[in-house]
């Protein structure tokens, strides 16, 4: 929007008409003058400040807004947070954000959840592309500026989206001025880092700007003895072809080389193993690859008018496979388990293009604005899958004994004991949006929106497909009052009804999940927007869901209506000048009216009720910076009835800048070595202990 929502409006005073009268001899009448505090369609890189909070956000809106002006929840994760905390990929940085709920698997490859939902999908600048965590495609995040993280639906701009709501990554872009790092990270449990960045002008007056950055890295996480490995290429042009228009084209390339843990199995009591075990349950063999190729294109335009259009693609291609181990059945009186292993190959493709046009506009002496839109998302998922099992009696201490056996390729070859199974869904979007925000009276928005998507789909396994489309309204409303300058009071209502791949046992499309979310709140906005406060109240209701089916792989059920209601409290930013803070508090309860599958509401069991997250840095000298942090949740349980208990790790870091240009870093995460189970599943698989502590000591020179 061109003018903030505060813009003064200044009348003719009447003693400059009657000195002007007296000079003139006659009266003089001037227009309205508008004083506007202007806000830029882009929203500042946090990476050029040690701030832990942005004055604007991307997410949920095609234009930039300050958070106060969204009427959902928003957290903003700015580049100085994601190097204070030293964390590499998605899913690190979840584990220690407020209301974000992480079940762990390995680096890249974990779920993550806000508000009981899982995020299926991650944006980049406001475009989609799928993130399965058994297809690893959890980003890296050394190519991103923020991350950004809304929670509840958001059908007016993401039909494909999950009702927990979207994570949308804001790339780095080229900066007219060079700018050059190199950094190396050495650690505990043999992590290492490795990366270099550099950007600046390609021609004289820097009207096509390029970047350049590389990162790898990897750690040997207990009780897998092998590193896992991370490598990150990321490229970026962009280009002002007239002093109003922009073109921006980048490439990202990540890759991942991981020995697969599917951690520890429970006795058939559902009783865990006590804690530490330094035992891996799995082959020699385990090994996990995954490669993805993203490209991006966008061209931005600043009409005459004050109003904003842009056009943005993104293409994506992933390739994963895997061949490995893990326990498949409960633990009996003497230590043994089956043996199953577990061999995939996915293919993925994704294809978005969004065009969107916005622009203020005066109403009375108010300033509005609308936005308009239209989108397009193509989908494309091969999943091929083998399975057998490895051995009927084994001591789960001994698979290291395991022979290495090719499962995919044993099923592909019709081997007895192996099992194959091919899934391909192929799923078109596209739409038409549009927004509009009206300011009756000062200190009041109002907020309405719609969204007009059709989908087409096809999904099955083999020779065996199903299709199903539909085109489908789904509307949103928000307002937001300002109870003073700095804080405000807000409410908002956002639905979404989403197209479904799963496949049940009748061997069809499951129904599309419809859902909602009513939420309201208070957010405050302080220390010229460097601190941000949000106290959020909200109920989501949906149903329709897809779940598995206990002792089938492959075919799922509709679960009944499910509830959540819950409250969120989050502080994030600038306390003084020198003292930074993130923290929030998360409560979560669930409900579900008619289960319809002997899972039940099983995922919903592994949502703590009680969560909290605490980060907070302060600079004692110039030169010499320290923090700390807490991340602690109340207890679990599997709809196996395995119980985890609550618990509390604490973080320390200290940063001591050398010279100018050379800082080091320490961080030690879980101070206090605690053990626990961050994660429990079935009696055979997915009870997952929590990272024993680490220790990491980072470099990095600044060359300009």
């Amino acid at each position: 929007m061109l003018f903030s929502r505060r813009s003064i409006y200044v009348a003719v005073l009447g003693v400059i008409s009657t000195s002007v009268s007296a000079q003139n001899s006659e009266a003089v009448v001037l227009d309205t003058v508008f004083v506007d505090s202007q806000r830029s369609y882009d929203a500042l890189a946090t990476e050029n400040s040690n701030e832990y909070t942005s004055p604007a956000a991307t997410v949920g809106t095609k234009i930039p807004a300050p958070m106060r002006e969204i009427p959902q929840s928003i957290s903003i994760i700015t580049n100085q947070q994601v190097k204070d905390r030293n964390v590499d990929t998605l899913d690190q940085l979840a584990r220690k954000t407020p209301g974000l709920r992480v079940l762990s698997n390995d680096d890249g490859r974990s779920s993550i959840y806000a508000r009981g939902y899982e995020y299926d999908e991650y944006n980049v600048d406001g475009l989609p592309a799928q993130m399965q965590s058994i297809n690893g495609t959890l980003p890296n995040l050394v190519a991103f500026d923020r991350v950004e993280i809304m929670r509840g639906p958001s059908g007016l701009f993401d039909s494909s989206g999950e009702m927990g709501g979207i994570v949308n990554l804001v790339r780095k872009r080229p900066t007219k001025e060079f700018k050059a790092s190199a950094n190396l990270g050495l650690g505990t449990r043999r992590q290492y880092r490795l990366g270099a960045d550099i950007s600046g002008s390609l021609n004289p007056d820097g009207a096509l700007r390029g970047r350049l950055l590389a990162e790898t890295s990897g750690k040997s996480p207990e009780p897998a003895k092998q590193n896992n490995h991370h490598e990150t290429v990321y490229a970026a042009i962009d280009w002002d072809v007239a002093p109003r228009t922009t073109v921006g084209l980048g490439y990202l390339y990540q890759q991942r080389d991981i020995t697969p843990d599917n951690g520890l199995p429970a006795y058939a009591n559902a009783a865990l193993l006590p804690l530490p075990q330094d035992v891996f349950v799995g082959a020699n063999w385990n090994q996990f690859n995954m490669e993805s190729h993203d490209v991006f294109a966008d061209i931005k335009h600043y009409f005459d008018n004050g109003a904003y259009g842009k056009i943005g693609l993104r293409y994506s291609d992933r390739e994963a496979d895997s061949n490995y181990a893990f326990a498949g059945s409960a633990l009996n009186a003497r230590n043994m388990v089956a043996a199953t292993g577990l061999g995939t190959y996915i293919k993925q493709n994704a294809f978005a293009v969004d065009a969107s046009y916005s622009q203020p506009f005066r109403w009375g002496n108010m300033a509005n604005e609308f936005v308009v839109g239209a989108d397009y998302n193509h989908f494309k998922t091969t999943n091929e899958q083998g399975r057998a099992r490895l051995a009927t009696n084994l001591d789960y201490r001994r698979f290291s004994t395991l022979g290495h056996a090719d499962i995919l390729g044993s099923a592909r070859a019709g081997v007895r004991g192996y099992t194959r199974t091919v899934s391909e869904e192929t799923l078109d979007e596209s739409g038409l949006y549009g927004k509009l925000v009206i300011r009756p009276v000062d200190r009041l928005s109002l907020i309405v929106g719609g969204r007009v998507g059709h989908y087409e789909i096809d999904a099955g396994e083999g020779k065996s497909t199903n299709s199903d489309d539909n085109t489908k309204f789904t509307g949103y409303t928000g307002i937001v009052w300002d109870v003073t300058d700095n804080s405000s009071l807000y409410a908002s209502y956002s639905s979404l009804y989403r197209s479904q791949t799963a496949i049940g046992k009748d061997k069809k499309l499951l129904k599309p999940r419809q859902g909602s979310q009513v939420e309201a709140g208070y957010k405050g906005s302080y220390l010229n927007e460097k601190l941000n406060t949000r106290l959020s109240f909200y109920r989501l209701k949906d149903k329709n869901a897809a779940a598995s089916i206990v002792g089938d792989s492959i075919h799922y059920a509709s679960l009944g209506e499910r509830i959540m209601r819950g409250i969120e409290l989050e502080v994030s930013g600038e306390m003084t000048p020198f003292w930074r803070v993130h923290a929030g508090y998360s409560y979560l309860d669930t409900d579900i009216k008619t289960a319809s599958t002997t899972r039940d509401d099983g995922i919903f069991l592994l949502m703590p009720r009680h969560s909290f997250n605490l980060w907070t840095t302060y600079d004692l000298t110039d030169q010499l910076t320290l923090g700390g942090g807490v991340n602690a949740m109340s207890h679990i349980q599997s709809s196996a009835g395995i119980r985890g208990a609550g618990y509390a790790t604490f973080d320390l870091m200290a940063a001591y800048r050398i010279t100018p240009k050379l800082q080091f870093q320490l961080n030690v995460d879980n101070l206090f070595d605690r053990h626990y189970y961050t994660r429990v599943g079935s009696v055979n698989t997915f009870n997952i202990p929590g990272a024993e502590r680490s220790i990491t000591a980072n470099l990095r020179y600044d060359f300009k």
